[in-house]
């Protein structure tokens, strides 16, 4: 089905998209699995994994009532979402490696996808969320309270791992030689690790709802720019230069859309892509930290540890498991 026929469909409630084992029908070529925990009242945890070989728009209703901790640890492809604010539509770009924070009372909008993707979300009632008594910062209390609050680009190598491991932890069953499955009270410890992860890289930033329309457009462009080849980054004023703003603008407008600096920006783009490489196995760690920029393959080594709390050696061997669990224990840095 086309991203034309798509849109004249109507709005797809939340709550059927999450319902476990949710499948929906758009043709040959598509793949597209829900898989949904409750753990509490107010509290799930949901799995989306969905493949399509055709650009699709899928317009959205969010009946959920609840705030979406959501982060993409896979993406082949693109896939962003789309809100309508006042008299326009915004778009929020949707990338792997990065989650983003998203609330909105009864808001429609369309979520568009061509390729391969694996998310997590824990979604958590507004009540509950406060109960948990977590620091949230000012800048997220004042966007929580707009209709159209989506807040992305929250990164870290824990919050990846904790990712990984609940993804991985949703996978097993019965038929799985992958151990005994986790405990409901596991899933919910690991829920509440993953949305104060979320909480902790917010600090210190601000709110993106002070990013105006065009210069957002002008950040998404220099953010495409900077990462069109991984292996060299252009400097800091001649991506000012192109994207039309000024050095402090741009600076300050990647730390406010992006939660991030310029080099963050990049430097978590080409670690993102390392890993995806080396878990292919085909490669070896030399010619990847070649591919980025890196000479030296100790430098490469020291940047990927830094990320992700783990040798890059350790995935070349197979050991999966390992960087799950090293991911853990190895806090991540932005």
């Amino acid at each position: 089905m086309s991203a034309v026929q798509e849109e004249a469909r109507e709005p797809m409630p939340v709550s059927r998209i999450i319902a476990n084992g949710y499948g929906g029908e758009f043709g040959p070529g598509t793949q597209c699995r829900v898989t949904r925990v409750t753990l509490q009242g107010g509290l799930d945890i949901v799995r989306w994994q969905s493949t399509f070989e055709q650009p699709v728009a899928l317009p959205l209703h969010d009946d959920s009532e609840r705030i979406h901790f959501s982060f993409t640890h896979l993406l082949k492809g693109k896939a962003y979402c789309s809100f309508r604010d006042g008299r326009r539509q915004r778009r929020f770009a949707i990338n792997e490696g990065a989650g983003s924070i998203s609330f909105g009372r009864s808001r429609q909008g369309l979520y568009h996808q061509q390729g391969e993707i694996d998310n997590i979300t824990v979604m958590i009632h507004p009540e509950l969320l406060a109960q948990w008594e977590l620091e949230i910062d000012p800048a997220l209390h004042s966007a929580l309270a707009c209709d159209h609050c989506f807040l992305d680009g929250h990164r870290s190598g824990e919050m990846s791992a904790t990712a990984h491991l609940l993804c991985n932890a949703m996978d097993q069953g019965p038929e799985l030689s992958m151990g005994q499955p986790r405990s409901s009270l596991w899933l919910y410890g690991q829920s509440v690790t993953l949305v104060s992860l979320f909480l902790e890289a917010r600090r210190n930033l601000g709110c993106t709802c002070r990013v105006s329309h065009i210069d957002r457009q002008r950040l998404l462009r220099a953010r495409e720019r900077l990462l069109a080849d991984l292996g060299k980054a252009p400097s800091l004023s001649e991506l000012a230069r192109e994207s039309g703003m000024s050095q402090p603008k741009l600076t300050r407008g990647f730390r406010q859309l992006f939660y991030n600096s310029v080099y963050g920006v990049f430097q978590q783009a080409r670690m993102i892509q390392a890993r995806s490489r080396l878990l292919e196995g085909d490669e070896s760690v030399m010619r990847v930290a070649s591919d980025l920029g890196y000479a030296n393959a100790s430098h490469f080594a020291t940047a990927f540890r830094k990320q992700f709390g783990i040798n890059p050696s350790l995935l070349k061997s197979g050991a999966r498991s390992n960087f799950l669990d090293a991911g853990l224990a190895g806090r991540g840095h932005q």
